[in-house]
């Protein structure tokens, strides 16, 4: 079973947000992440797209769902202040069929890492790394991590790849 785990791409600001923090959209940066994330997301075949519900994380995964005909499934279980309730969601989603796209924000990452870090998800939690529109490879079997790669984000026009593989 494959997870992908995608840290939203670019977003404006918090600080010079005047408006819901829900309803922050992607900068033009971050729209070009996002294809790039699709372009790169897709070659992993994945079968669901499941995503934090604010707007920025849809955005995100939004050229993805549309290219393999798919609706962003919505939940506020990868919101950013979800913490154990994202690591549930996470580990019964590896247990599902794959491959999975899961859009979240960092400290929700964070907050998956600190979790799951005992719980058989070490590779995962191993390295706190969770840059804007990067992506972590997770392979689970029997609802623990087997391998985990972090992909940092692309710089504008480039293709991601890989950083030293965690394992």
């Amino acid at each position: 079973m494959l997870l992908l785990v995608v840290r939203h791409a670019q977003a404006g600001s918090k600080e010079d947000w005047q408006r819901d923090d829900a309803s922050r959209p992607l900068t033009e940066r971050g729209v070009e992440q996002a294809l790039a994330l699709a372009d790169f997301l897709v070659l992993y075949g994945p079968r669901r797209v499941v995503s934090s519900p604010l707007l920025r994380c849809v955005q995100t995964v939004e050229p993805l769902a549309s290219r393999i005909g798919r609706a962003v499934e919505a939940t506020a279980a990868l919101g950013p202040t979800a913490g154990e309730w994202a690591a549930a969601l996470v580990c019964g989603l590896a247990l599902d069929d794959g491959p999975i796209v899961v859009c979240t924000h960092g400290e929700t990452i964070e907050a998956l890492q600190r979790h799951l870090g005992g719980t058989g998800w070490s590779g995962f939690a191993a390295r706190n790394a969770h840059e804007k529109g990067s992506v972590w490879v997770v392979e689970t079997r029997a609802g623990a991590v087997v391998s985990a790669e972090y992909f940092p984000p692309a710089s504008m026009g480039e293709r991601l790849t890989p950083s030293a593989a965690e394992h």
